[in-house]
């Protein structure tokens, strides 16, 4: 078990930016009409399964750092502490302008940061954005900054339009293959971004106070997705992502038992005294999966997988910035946050509010 204590760390300022455009499950059902029909799967298989009416998306032409620029820059102006203040900056998403440079360096020139203030990318399948928490908030413990941005944005329009392609292209693909390509079909593009800074810096009391980790890699071969944002764009190759769904959401809804075991020992966190649960959004299926085996409260949980369908590493702190507006959370509330990625890896962090 992996465990981090923080003391003196909170959540100062927050955003969240989702496409104008809106793309129905039933919609990308007709555009893969020729093959439902040919292999005789029911229209509506996809929403029923996964529980996704709908989701957002970005043109395929959209960088991911040209639709972060506009989450950070709405955090920043939210802030309490000092632009001056800000000693880092992490990229965390899965889609990534180039194999290099870092996104994160494209995000930070644009906003004009001073050289002081380091750039770095983490990429963690869908709990980079965790992982990016759990960095900002060592440095801000060990001293090294006093505050710094978390930013993931997911343009996730070209593995939707190549899955498409590939589908409708190979008329041998079996109903077993196709299964596992569907998964992808309930993804969605977004963009968030956090400041995290020194508690005493921040007019909120929104206090992080830490997180417990693992990595069950014995699972690694249940996800996997085989190419960068920028390489499928301008040189022609198919992004493509298999799923392995039932394994992956026994496998995962395993972890989470062990991670709540972790968790709530190390914090001494019981499953009564916690008012909100925020799980990474996938679908209904794998999100009673994890409560059933984790017996937290499903009462509790606030999901947007309904409406956003699952945005990768920004799928866990879009309900989560969605929750805070739309559950009204009260001063003195304790929240957790169970993230969960292909590896598998999983998060869990706990916030005082």
């Amino acid at each position: 078990m992996f465990a981090l204590r923080f003391n003196n760390v909170s959540l100062d300022a927050y955003s969240l930016q989702l496409p104008e455009y809106e793309a129905s499950s039933a919609e990308i059902e007709d555009r893969l009409a020729p093959l439902y029909e040919r292999l005789r799967i029911p229209f509506g298989t996809l929403e029923k399964l996964s529980g996704v009416k709908t989701r957002r998306m970005w043109d395929t032409s959209l960088l991911p750092s040209q639709v972060a620029l506009p989450a950070v820059r709405e955090a920043l102006e939210s802030t309490t502490v000092p632009r001056e203040k800000i000693g880092a900056i992490i990229n965390c998403s899965v889609t990534r302008d180039y194999f290099e440079p870092g996104t994160s360096t494209i995000i930070h020139r644009e906003l004009e940061l001073p050289e002081t203030v380091q750039a770095c990318d983490v990429t963690n399948a869908c709990i980079g954005f965790s992982n990016g928490i759990e960095m900002v908030g060592m440095m801000i413990e060990q001293g090294a900054i006093e505050a710094g941005i978390v930013v993931s944005a997911e343009n996730i329009a070209c593995i939707i339009e190549s899955s498409i392609r590939h589908l409708l292209s190979n008329e041998e693909l079996t109903r077993e293959e196709v299964l596992k390509l569907l998964p992808t079909f309930t993804l969605g593009c977004g963009a968030v971004a956090a400041v995290i800074t020194r508690s005493d810096l921040s007019a909120h009391s929104h206090k992080i106070i830490g997180c417990t980790s693992r990595s069950a890699t014995q699972h690694g071969n249940l996800c996997r997705g085989n190419a960068d944002f920028h390489l499928a764009r301008e040189n022609g190759l198919n992004p493509i992502m298999y799923t392995e769904s039932g394994d992956l959401i026994l496998e995962a809804s395993r972890l989470g038992k062990r991670m709540w075991d972790d968790f709530s020992r190390t914090f001494h966190w019981e499953r009564d005294e916690i008012d909100h649960i925020f799980c990474h959004q996938v679908g209904k299926q794998v999100n009673r999966a994890f409560y059933e085996e984790m017996t937290l409260d499903y009462e509790k949980d606030f999901s947007t997988y309904q409406r956003y369908g699952n945005l990768v590493s920004a799928s866990l702190p879009t309900a989560f910035f969605t929750g805070i507006e739309e559950k009204g959370i009260q001063a003195g509330e304790k929240i957790l946050l169970t993230g969960f990625g292909s590896g598998l890896n999983s998060i869990f962090m706990g916030i005082e509010w």
